[in-house]
């Protein structure tokens, strides 16, 4: 929406009389004055407009800050975690929602295997798959732990094995030059996705197509010695607690080590008490006398309040943990946030546990989810203040608009009626003073005819 508008330009007044400057000073002043409301308004318009630029502006902060509240309530998760393999050649960990520290012993007995197939020495042989397949028919069945139908309407093997891939079945389908560049022989060759002995043919619907090279084979292993019979898997992939998946790469064991540390929340609260000062320096800027465009305001009070609640908040949890200040955020002199790592990293110390339980959750109480309602009650694209104090600026600057429209279609009547009152006086003075001028001109000529008479 334009805020911008612009007033009616004064034509010049040009009459014929003696009078005409006096009746275009006339006109000057009504139309200024006519003006003056328009020029209200307008100022009206200026300030709201500063007004909303200034609250996108703090919108804009309150949701940086959210974003690094978001950050402190990761932090606390599972990226406040890390994992430590005894043995990376043999396994790795990857850790997710739900870990806990601990010490996991992994005894893999089998990497396993992939079944791998290819298609038959007896087919026909295909020197450039762009072209030639290796079955005429157009319509194959899939067997790969389900069944499949496969059409291959290009009837090249680059579409059967495109036609495979899009089939949904657990398979990867590719094609290979078995025969060099001299003797090309393109063959289609099929693994299976899963680690399992699982069966993988093609039929054309007169024969099997595929020849097994190697079969597939699951893995197996152990957790922290149990079951005595290994546990076996159609993937690499191993859950072997919540939040705790391990990678296998090879046969052997290896101790994976989970442990908790405090280097991400570190960061996070640091960034936390950044974004914290940005839209406290940004409140300021509309305090005082000499105050930014929303100085005086309502929301200025109740953002501020928000952000006040912020940093003061207090909590009881065990362990020592029970305001910002105990995990190193506290007021300078300027009301900002500074974040003391030797503070932080003394509460720390020995264990997390007191920090999360005051920090909680943006769900589950304590300072997270404080925190999180309040600058929701900011933030929020619906109900937030921000929104609603946005849509009430917005709704007050078309109204005016609108007013300012109105007001200076008058202006622009009244001018022009004005200005034609004004011409048709301007005419009828100067049609008089016509008239005077002929008069005086015949009472002088009579005068003179008068005195030369009496002279003779």
């Amino acid at each position: 929406m334009s805020t911008s508008s612009t007033s009616p330009t004064t034509s010049a007044f040009t009459g014929t009389s003696s009078f005409s400057s006096s009746l275009a000073q006339v006109i000057t002043r009504a139309v200024a004055f006519q003006q003056l409301p328009i020029t209200q308004l307008q100022n009206q318009q200026s300030t709201l407009t500063d007004q909303q630029t200034e609250v996108q502006t703090l919108g804009s902060d309150f949701s940086s800050l959210q974003t690094a509240l978001d950050a402190i309530a990761s932090a606390t998760g599972a990226s406040s975690y890390s994992s430590a393999s005894s043995a990376a050649t043999v396994a790795t960990a990857s850790l997710s929602s739900g870990v806990q520290a601990g010490t996991y012993s992994i005894n893999v007995t089998s990497i396993g295997a992939q079944t791998n197939t290819v298609s038959s020495n007896s087919l026909s042989t295909v020197s450039d798959p762009s072209t030639a397949d290796i079955s005429s028919s157009a319509a194959f069945t899939l067997t790969a732990g389900g069944t499949y139908q496969i059409s291959n309407s290009a009837k090249t093997l680059n579409g059967l094995a495109a036609a495979i891939n899009a089939s949904g079945a657990p398979l990867q389908a590719t094609v290979v030059n078995v025969g060099g560049s001299a003797s090309p022989d393109y063959r289609l060759s099929i693994q299976g996705t899963q680690y399992s002995n699982s069966a993988i043919q093609l039929n054309d619907g007169a024969q099997d197509l595929l020849t097994t090279l190697t079969p597939g084979s699951s893995v197996a292993y152990q957790v922290n010695g149990l079951p005595a019979t290994p546990v076996t898997s159609t993937s690499r992939s191993l859950a072997i607690s919540p939040g705790v998946t391990v990678n296998v790469l090879a046969a052997g064991a290896a101790n994976i080590t989970v442990s908790q540390n405090a280097g991400a929340l570190s960061t996070a609260l640091s960034s936390f008490a950044t974004s914290y000062n940005s839209v406290a320096d940004e409140l300021i800027k509309n305090r005082g006398q000499n105050g930014g465009a929303l100085a005086g305001q309502s929301v200025l009070r109740q953002l501020s309040s928000v952000l006040s609640n912020l940093g003061n908040y207090s909590g009881t949890s065990p362990g020592g943990v029970n305001s910002l200040s105990d995990l190193g955020l506290s007021f300078d002199l300027n009301g900002h946030l500074q974040f003391d790592s030797s503070a932080f990293n003394s509460a720390t110390s020995g264990s997390l546990t007191a920090a999360l339980s005051f920090l909680g959750s943006e769900t589950g109480g304590g300072f997270l989810q404080a925190a999180d309602t309040a600058l929701t009650s900011v933030t929020d694209p619906v109900k937030g203040l921000i929104t609603q104090q946005t849509q009430s600026i917005a709704s007050s600057l078309n109204t005016i608009t609108t007013k300012i429209g109105t007001a200076q279609a008058n202006l622009a009547t009244f001018q022009a009626n004005l200005t034609n009152q004004m011409a048709q006086a301007d005419a009828a003075i100067a049609s008089l003073q016509q008239q005077e001028s002929e008069i005086t001109s015949l009472f002088a000529a009579e005068q003179t005819n008068s005195n030369s008479i009496n002279h003779n």
